[in-house]
């Protein structure tokens, strides 16, 4: 599947890791700048 992933930084590592893990294609990644 396609993915647009949309996520804060660290909060959402672990579920990007996984869709990846489990060979989806992540066509672009959104997060949010470090402060």
């Amino acid at each position: 599947m396609r993915l647009i992933f949309m996520g804060t930084p660290d909060f959402a590592v672990p579920a990007l890791l996984a869709l990846h893990a489990a060979g989806h294609d992540i066509a672009c990644v959104y997060t949010r700048a470090p402060r």
